[in-house]
């Protein structure tokens, strides 16, 4: 079953015009929440789940489904691929991956590529041509933008491209990076802005070795929040095609909220029935868990912040 919704979130008042742009206060009449269920032990994606199978929880208050999907849907994809240090090294492995890793993707489906340091350049506008995908991360080798890396700045704004693209698609982001950054984007703006944008993130995490997370958790605490999955190891390009594969078959879940005017973000768990739990006794559920009812969508971080497309020929065009 295939949906088409409207768009869950409405506009209803422009409460400041800041130096930084408009400030818009959204009212949540629907909260969507895509959920991933696979095998703890076997790790294959559960497939065949009906909307009688999951139980929906807001603040520990049970909500019924509005709409549900049980297939892949329209999907557009952001690469979010981090071109600062040795992230940098593997990316040329990662584009000739790329066209085989998304050849997952169907009719209707979109990808683009946006590369980051201190800032955040599109080298590929979404499309459905998977080759101009795979030069588009090619490009983001070429891309120079400072050696610092602000991950929620690049998330952030990855989030507010998806948000401009309008549509009915599902969202996601993927991100390539080494997790490591100096920033000033407060956590709680990326996850209001993830939640504003309904995008899912997920993340290939280079690392020559599982390390402890000791220090400032980064992406694993924005997928954690989102439902989405970080995977972890040296060579993120082998694991290109399984994650995007991951991203594309979702559930697609909705409900209407407990409240959908309060200022503070609610914790809502997703998880099988009884029965279904009987069936699929080492299922793992990994969807939303967070949603803010009345989010603030602001289209610039900052005064004069802009997102350049990357040209062809090698240099930010304007």
């Amino acid at each position: 079953m295939r949906l088409r919704f409207a768009v869950a979130a409405s506009v209803v008042g422009v409460l400041a015009l800041a130096a930084d742009g408009p400030t818009f206060r959204t009212t949540l009449s629907l909260v969507k929440a895509d959920a991933y269920v696979y095998d703890r032990q076997t790790h294959a994606a559960i497939v065949d789940l009906q909307q009688s199978d999951f139980r929906v929880l807001d603040e520990d208050q049970p909500r019924d489904l509005v709409y549900f999907g049980d297939d892949a849907g329209p999907l557009d994809l952001v690469l979010l691929l981090d071109v600062s240090g040795s992230v940098l090294e593997i990316l040329p492995k990662i584009a000739n991956a790329a066209s085989g890793a998304l050849s997952v993707l169907q009719p209707g489906d979109r990808a683009a590529v946006m590369a980051f340091s201190k800032r955040t350049v599109t080298t590929q506008p979404l499309t459905s041509d998977f080759d101009a995908v795979a030069e588009g991360i090619r490009d983001a080798t070429r891309v120079r933008i400072g050696l610092d890396t602000d991950i929620n700045q690049a998330l952030w704004s990855a989030a507010d491209y998806l948000h401009r693209a309008g549509g009915t698609a599902r969202r996601a982001i993927l991100i390539v990076t080494d997790n490591e950054q100096m920033t000033r984007v407060p956590d709680s703006v990326v996850d209001e802005q993830l939640s504003e944008s309904g995008a899912v993130l997920d993340g290939l995490l280079l690392r020559a070795l599982p390390l402890p997370h000791v220090t400032h958790p980064g992406i694993l605490g924005f997928a954690r929040n989102t439902g989405g999955e970080v995977i972890e190891g040296g060579h993120p390009a082998e694991r290109l095609a399984e994650m995007i594969r991951r991203i594309k078959f979702r559930y697609s879940l909705h409900f209407r909220p407990v409240d959908g005017t309060g200022p503070q973000p609610r914790r809502i768990h997703i998880e099988l029935t009884p029965e279904a739990r009987r069936r699929y006794p080492n299922a793992v559920v990994r969807a939303r868990r967070l949603y803010f009812p009345q989010g603030t969508y602001k289209p610039k971080l900052q005064p004069g912040e802009t997102i350049a497309i990357f040209g062809r020929t090698g240099k930010p065009a304007a």
